[in-house]
């Protein structure tokens, strides 16, 4: 292994070490995050979204997992029919995948989910099918939020 390559390694791997065991910083949600206050505890709501996702034939549930020492548990889910839409913007936003990045957490004695709002792929990279993918994201999404949080 040549030296540039280990110091690249080392780099990533302390900015990675010290994003996991950083102190959790207050910062205001913009219009591309999703926030809702719950009433069921975390895992509750892990179990739902990922009931939900593995139920329903248009969705896939791929992961789970803890973040900041556990107090975030960290969810994946896809939306499978944004798939076409997303790739005709080019295959260099298939990290985009139709996939929601859900985050639960407790604040103020409460459960909180937030998710990245679709629209954040239009933000990254505009273009057209991305406008139509984040359209009908949308309200695919809030069927998966009113069907867990018992909302409409």
């Amino acid at each position: 292994m040549n030296t540039r390559h280990s110091i690249t390694t080392l780099a990533v791997a302390a900015a990675m070490a010290l994003a996991l065991t950083a102190p959790l910083v207050a910062a205001e949600p913009d219009d591309h995050f999703i926030i809702r206050d719950c009433e069921q505890s975390r895992e509750d709501l892990a179990t739902a979204i990922r009931e939900y996702a593995e139920n329903e034939e248009d969705w896939i549930f791929l992961a789970e997992f803890d973040l900041a020492v556990g107090d975030i548990t960290a969810l994946k889910v896809c939306y499978l029919p944004l798939g076409p839409d997303i790739l005709d913007a080019g295959l260099h936003v298939g990290a985009m995948m139709p996939c929601g990045h859900i985050g639960l957490y407790e604040e103020d004695g409460g459960t909180k989910l937030s998710m990245l709002h679709p629209k954040f792929m239009t933000t990254l990279q505009p273009h057209p099918s991305l406008e139509r993918a984040a359209q009908r994201a949308e309200p695919a999404y809030e069927a998966l939020l009113d069907h867990v949080l018992g909302g409409p």
